[in-house]
């Protein structure tokens, strides 16, 4: 007698069960799909997390090269500064000796002093 009326039930209401069964189906594959997307979210996010990490790893290495590159640069340029430093003193020592031995000429033998530049121009001395 139950199983009639039961029977008789389904029967008589079977679209509104097959709609809540549909509806709970629906239910629960939106959770499982909303657990999956949940999951992917996670997985990308530690995903970024560690490029991010990779990113700041890579960048900081990087800054320590240019560092080194940047303290050797300038040690090159002190060198080169200092070189450049000596060798204007030796010039100018040069010169102080190339004028005083000029003007020692210039006191004491002209015809050579003369000579000197016509070899060193290329000029001929005209008085």
């Amino acid at each position: 007698m139950i199983k009639k009326q039961i029977l008789e039930f389904v029967l008589k209401n079977w679209k509104v069960i097959l709609i809540i069964l549909l509806l709970v189906v629906v239910a629960l594959k939106n959770t499982r799909d909303y657990r999956l997307m949940q999951t992917a979210y996670e997985t990308q996010v530690e995903s970024h997390k560690a490029q991010i990490e990779g990113l700041k790893e890579i960048h900081q290495k990087e800054m320590e090269e240019k560092q080194l590159l940047m303290e050797s640069f300038l040690e090159s340029m002190a060198a080169i500064e200092e070189d450049y430093e000596k060798a204007l003193e030796e010039l100018e020592d040069v010169k102080k000796q190339k004028r005083h031995e000029y003007e020692k000429k210039f006191r004491h033998d002209k015809v050579q002093l003369i000579k000197d530049i016509e070899t060193k121009f290329g000029i001929e001395y005209a008085p």
